[in-house]
Parts: C-alpha cells; sequence; structure tokens
C-alpha cells in the first residue's frame, strides 16, 4: 500500500514554502509521494483570476523537477471549473485504489476547514495532516482529527511575492531560480 501526500492550492505562484511543506511530511510521513494538485480556481479566491493554468503547472513542473517523490496531478486543471478538495480526493482514490492518501495543509488553513465542500467525506477519504505555519500553530482546533508535523517555521507566501514583484522587489530565495526564470520569461505578476 503506498502512502501518497496530497498538497493541493493556487501555487500562484508556488514557493519554497510549499516545496518545504512537502518535504518534512514526506520524511515525517514515510511517504511514498507527495502529488503537488495545482486548483484550476479556488471557492475561496473567487473574483481573482491568477494567471492561466497552464502557466501555473509549469512553474510547478518546474519547481519539483529532481525530486522523484514529487509529482503534479493536474486533475482539477483538466476538469476546468471550481476545484473542490472531495473532488480530487474522490478521482484519486480510483487511480490509487490501493493507497492511504494524506491531505497536506498549512495550520492556517484548519481554522475554515469547516467551510470546505463535505468535510466529513473529505476525512473519509484521507487522513488530515497539518503542517505548522508562523502565527497560526499555537493551538490547532480539536474538532477535525489530523496528525501534527513540525516544519521548519518559514514565513512566506504567494501573495506576498506577488506583491514583490508588483512593487519591483526581488524574490530571489523565496522561490526556485526556474521559478523566476519562467516569471520573467512571461511577465507574470507586473514582474519587469
Amino acid at each position: 500500500m503506498k502512502r501518497i501526500g496530497v498538497l493541493g492550492g493556487s501555487f500562484d505562484p508556488i514557493h519554497f514554502g510549499h516545496l518545504l511543506m512537502a518535504q518534512s511530511a514526506l520524511e515525517a510521513l514515510k511517504l511514498d509521494m507527495v502529488l503537488f494538485v495545482p486548483a484550476y480556481c479556488s471557492p475561496f479566491k473567487a473574483g481573482r483570476t491568477p494567471p492561466d493554468a497552464s502557466k501555473r503547472l509549469v512553474m510547478v513542473e518546474e519547481a519539483i523537477k529532481g525530486n522523484k517523490a514529487f509529482k503534479v496531478y493536474d486533475g482539477e486543471l483538466r476538469r476546468k471549473q471550481i476545484s473542490y478538495t472531495i473532488d480530487t480526493l474522490k478521482e484519486l482514490k480510483e487511480k490509487y485504489p490501493q493507497s492511504q492518501l494524506f491531505l497536506l495543509l498549512g495550520a492556517d488553513n484548519l481554522k475554515t476547514f469547516h467551510r470546505w465542500k463535505e468535510p466529513q467525506g473529505i476525512l473519509k477519504l484521507a487522513k488530515l495532516v497539518i503542517l505548522n505555519r508562523p502565527g497560526f500553530d499555537k493551538e490547532s482546533p480539536k474538532r477535525w482529527p489530523h496528525v501534527k508535523v513540525n516544519m521548519p517555521a518559514v514565513d512566506i507566501s504567494s501573495s506576498d511575492l506577488r506583491q514583490r514583484l508588483k512593487t519591483s522587489k526581488s524574490i530571489w530565495y523565496l522561490t526556485p531560480k526556474a521559478v523566476i526564470r519562467y516569471i520573467k520569461r512571461y511577465h507574470l505578476y507586473g514582474f519587469k
């Protein structure tokens, strides 16, 4: 039975915090692989249009290149509609029927987990894994059964990277070089 971590997000853009989350869970839970699942459109980010899906997908592929345990699952992008975790987990259960799924979330997501589509259904399909994030990790709500994984405290967010680019600040050492090159090549996020 394979142990598969599932890390979803807009990855708009992907950064070292995402990669460190995945690596920390991989090692702590002895996972066989971590699937990065770029969202087509998050139900919580309606109204903000991220760069087109194909560009975000390429940035994720570039960021994880070289780590054999990291893979991309593009199911949400292929569906081309609002992305719900429950639907993705059902697809992954069909694709990997003999595997145990671990849904990887930053601690900031646990407080709003009750607003997700079918949270109880999610818990039936995958074990919830919470990774600490600066400012969100003092006490986790006990409402949702979960495993806690500690990782080095990294206070990086995609919104911070986008803001830095809009104001002509560097994003060096916050995301892989390949992602920076891609952002520059396609002038994403106002990069000049």
